[in-house]
């Protein structure tokens, strides 16, 4: 929730970014962050917002309309050019409602790509991800239109999901460099090692922390970074580390 801006700043802040390439920035004091959107609602008020008043953000802005449309179509003719979009492939596993177990499997994989998201963020780019809980229709053409607009892919294989080798086959007919991962442990079983039964024809970064994960995959970026960016008509093979 973003309050108290000009139509300005939200038309060139937020919505410009959004219509581009599905992200919004954020700066909270010395800390600014770009992340994936789903969703955008502006409400115009005649007064600020002052949550010391005691009055919630829904009552404040009941009743109002949504004026999202109308800054979209003013900021289609402000687009320029897109920030790098990388698209994860991850298990969606677990659910945060659920049990212990399923709760713990969540956790691993939220933080997983939580870790993925800070080093992209970090060489400039943006991590796509298909949550688990966006509807299904269209899923498939939704994966592969992500798929087809980013520059590279990140794949995490462990526990070899059919649906993360599909999407990894996706990228690689497209000729979509690809750096594939895996946690040397099984999420689904702890304390069994990860196998990675597929033949592709690259190593995968085995990783036993995401400390580890985010260091293996800052070293893979700028060794490959020129593979990683670069426009290209078919595919090439990348150099990754140990």
């Amino acid at each position: 929730m973003i309050t108290n801006k000009s139509e300005a700043d939200v038309l060139s802040g937020f919505v410009v970014p959004f219509i581009k390439d599905g992200t919004i920035t954020t700066t909270w004091g010395s800390k600014t962050q770009t992340r994936q959107a789903l969703e955008l609602r502006i409400f115009q008020t005649e007064t600020p917002f002052a949550p010391k008043a005691g009055i919630d953000i829904e009552t404040f802005v009941k009743g109002r309309r949504n004026r999202y449309n109308t800054l979209a179509s003013k900021a289609e003719k402000l687009l320029s050019q897109s920030k790098t979009r990388v698209f994860v492939v991850m298990p969606i596993q677990g659910d945060e409602a659920g049990g212990q177990e399923e709760q713990r499997v969540f956790k691993e994989y939220d933080e997983r790509f939580s870790a993925i998201e800070q080093v992209l963020r970090g060489v400039g780019c943006v991590a796509i991800r298909i949550d688990k809980e966006q509807p299904l229709d269209g899923m498939v053409e939704r994966i592969k239109t992500e798929i087809k607009r980013s520059a590279f892919v990140i794949a995490d294989l462990t526990d070899e999901r059919q649906s993360c080798y599909y999407e990894l086959g996706y990228a690689d007919g497209l000729g979509t460099p690809v750096i594939c991962v895996a946690s040397q442990e099984s999420v689904l079983h702890p304390g069994t090692p990860t196998e990675v039964h597929f033949d592709i024809h690259r190593r995968v970064l085995l990783f036993v922390n995401h400390k580890q994960l985010k260091s293996k995959l800052k070293a893979a970026f700028e060794k490959n970074k020129t593979v990683l960016l670069a426009d290209r008509e078919e595919a090439q093979q990348l150099d990754l580390p140990d």
